[in-house]
């Protein structure tokens, strides 16, 4: 908040406007007990005012406080205790949510209620009247510009609160995923190594003497290594910057029901035969899918 000289500066309030107020004051202590009834029947058709003046002795309150709000206006002195006590009223409606828009319309009111005052009491003097009426005018205006800068002030505390917050959560996730697909990258590793193991076992019952399952293993093993090469480079390029492939995941799925239909055709039996047929359907499903997504991707 800018200091009380700075914002009489730029409202052009100077002495003179402060004596032509304090020379007012015996005519509007005159309108003290009138004035909040006169408020009341200005916002009382405001729509949401019984949900801000919900009972007597908030209404109670509220209306002293107003009386004194009025009499301050007129008090003549206006220097950083008036402006402290402004903002105080700004940061309670701040407090209870009231829309900025129902301070403007009560600020309007206020201008409409003083000027009829004026005219009323200097009726004769019509120059008198618009002169005082200018200083009423710039203490209004004062008035709406310390409370609605204590509405702006609050606002942006809160967005920056929230924005603060929001760049560390977001900062935080965006961290932790990077660490998480670190993680899949070694463990990628690890798994491309057990591959290479389980290849180099296969190929040994080539050696001793069961050439076709070696072969099959071995076939099946191979399989399984281009899938963790895809998906390393997959990971790779994810981590670059690059799309998520869903493509590599069906053919994950799809290498995996090929490796087990392979062991299974070497066995004979009535219920791997069976379990043959469900594998070489479910071969077929998975690779119309993979054949779809690819094409997809490619368009």
């Amino acid at each position: 908040m800018e200091s009380i000289e700075k914002i009489k500066a730029h409202y052009n309030f100077t002495a003179g406007d402060a004596a032509n107020l304090k020379h007012l004051q015996p005519l509007m202590k005159k309108h003290e007990e009138e004035f909040p009834i006169e408020f009341y029947n200005c916002i009382r058709h405001f729509e949401d005012t019984p949900k801000f003046l919900k009972d007597e002795e908030i209404i109670k309150r509220h209306q002293t406080g107003l009386k004194e709000w009025f009499m301050d206006l007129f008090s003549g002195e206006y220097g950083a205790q008036y402006v402290r006590n402004v903002e105080r009223i700004g940061y309670a409606h701040v407090k209870i949510n009231l829309p900025a828009h129902y301070v403007n319309a009560a600020m309007h009111f206020v201008r409409q209620y003083c000027l009829r005052i004026l005219e009323k009491e200097f009726c004769v003097d019509i120059n008198e009247c618009r002169f005082l009426a200018k200083s009423v005018d710039k203490i209004i205006d004062i008035n709406l510009d310390v409370i609605t800068s204590s509405f702006i002030e609050e606002e942006i505390k809160t967005y920056f609160l929230s924005e603060r917050v929001e760049s560390y959560l977001i900062q935080f996730a965006h961290r932790f995923s990077y660490l998480l697909n670190l993680i899949l990258v070694m463990g990628l590793v690890v798994m491309g190594i057990m591959v290479v193991g389980l290849f180099i076992y296969d190929v040994t019952h080539i050696f001793t003497g069961d050439i076709e399952k070696g072969l099959l293993s071995t076939l099946g093993s191979l399989l399984m290594m281009w899938v963790v090469i895809e998906l390393m480079d997959t990971e790779v390029k994810h981590l670059k910057g690059g799309k998520f492939a869903i493509k590599v995941f069906i053919s994950v799925a799809l290498v995996a029901v090929i490796r087990k239909l392979l062991v299974t055709t070497l066995k004979a039996e009535a219920l791997e035969y069976q379990l043959s047929v469900i594998l070489t359907a479910a071969i077929a499903v998975l690779g119309v899918i993979y054949w779809l997504i690819a094409r997809i991707e490619r368009d």
